[in-house]
């Protein structure tokens, strides 16, 4: 039977691919060959972008204002506390998987063997968290990712690899806005869903061959720009400690989790950033840290720049003059002085930053399983 054209071109597209993949691992830190994040906007880098009718977007300025030539996506004035962990790995920035469905056969195979970013900002562990906003939800990334592992003609690329997951601080914004009860403990059932739930996710990314993890807790939310704002009546203006004790008591018990599945799956090693103290730390020390402001965004407007949103203000670059004296770069989210000090404790923080070991650690292989 004679070949097509068409079935040539695909051919020779296919081969490309298969000798990119073997190329591009040469030189980087076998240890950790690509990353693979998921979750929230602490960790979009644009997949919002390619989503019709999306609302949950960063595309606009003066987002990336410090660390890019235009705006990206991501939910900061420059790079997230993925983009400075790849660094630490020797990777390049992980682009959006969105993006790289735009892209040909051969430049998709070659990119996606660093890995691929598939979090989207406004979603949550809950599938009904975001759905309002277009956001593709945590269940639909993890989906997406086992199509690709299917695909993946290396198993230890996969098994070597780091799985990155930032997700439920949008849950519980949730919880709080949209039931009348949130304010009235117990929250433990609420907790245990978005716990019982993470497990779930983690569960298939093992069953799809993922081994390497590192998980972010969910900060002290009640202290965003936005929180504050929101309840200043009830709070005076301080921080929203409900949404703060429910953040809490999920951290325990994802720590928790967190050791049941070290000691249950296979050549599994978890590890999970204790940022709610740190965080809560630079609130009431900022000076330590080279933070003049901790509680008003750096982008915005109105009362704590939390009024009206990073880039919709007129003009829409209204900014402060020098983000890295900003704990918080818009209502919710840091600046990226935040992120790259936190990944300076993910790498190499001990263990009142990082449970039950560092990633250096982890990446290294020493005193762990």
């Amino acid at each position: 039977m004679e070949i097509t054209v068409m079935a040539k071109s695909i051919l020779i597209l296919w081969m490309m691919s298969s000798l990119i993949w073997q190329v591009v691992g040469v030189g980087r830190i076998e240890r950790v060959p690509g990353m693979f994040i998921f979750g929230d906007s602490l960790g979009d880098a644009g997949t919002n972008n390619f989503i019709p009718n999306c609302t949950a977007r960063a595309d606009f300025s003066p987002y990336g204002v410090s660390s890019f030539l235009s705006p990206t996506g991501r939910f900061t004035n420059g790079l997230t506390v993925f983009d400075f962990i790849a660094k630490y790995l020797e990777l390049p920035l992980i682009p959006p998987y969105r993006e790289l469905t735009f892209k040909p056969l051969y430049l998709q195979q070659g990119i996606y063997s660093y890995g691929a970013n598939f979090a989207s900002g406004g979603s949550g562990l809950l599938d009904s968290t975001g759905l309002d906003k277009k956001v593709v939800k945590l269940s639909d990334q993890i989906s997406k990712f086992e199509e690709f592992s299917e695909c993946v003609p290396k198993k230890s690329y996969l098994g070597n690899s780091l799985y990155c997951i930032s997700s439920g601080g949008n849950d519980i914004e949730a919880y709080f806005s949209n039931y009348s009860n949130a304010l009235t403990p117990p929250y433990t059932p609420f907790v245990n869903s978005l716990v019982s739930t993470h497990e779930g996710y983690i569960q298939r990314l093992h069953r799809a061959g993922a081994r390497k993890f590192l998980i972010l807790d969910i900060s002290a939310v009640g202290c965003t720009p936005s929180a504050r704002l929101k309840y200043n009546s009830t709070y005076n203006g301080g921080c929203a400690e409900l949404g703060n004790q429910v953040a809490q008591e999920y951290n325990t018990a994802m720590k928790k989790l967190v050791d049941d599945l070290n000691g249950e799956l296979e050549d599994v090693n978890i590890i999970i950033l204790n940022s709610y103290d740190h965080l809560e730390t630079m609130f009431y020390n900022g000076e330590d840290f080279g933070f003049s402001e901790t509680e008003s965004a750096c982008c915005g407007s109105g009362p704590l720049r939390a009024n009206v949103s990073c880039g919709q203000t007129t003009p829409t670059d209204q900014y402060c003059d020098y983000p890295d004296t900003h704990l918080f770069w818009d209502t919710i989210h840091p600046t990226e002085k935040v992120y790259s000090i936190f990944s300076e404790k993910i790498w190499g923080g001990n263990s009142s930053f990082m449970h039950p070991f560092n990633l250096s650690t982890l990446v290294f292989g020493m005193n762990k399983k």
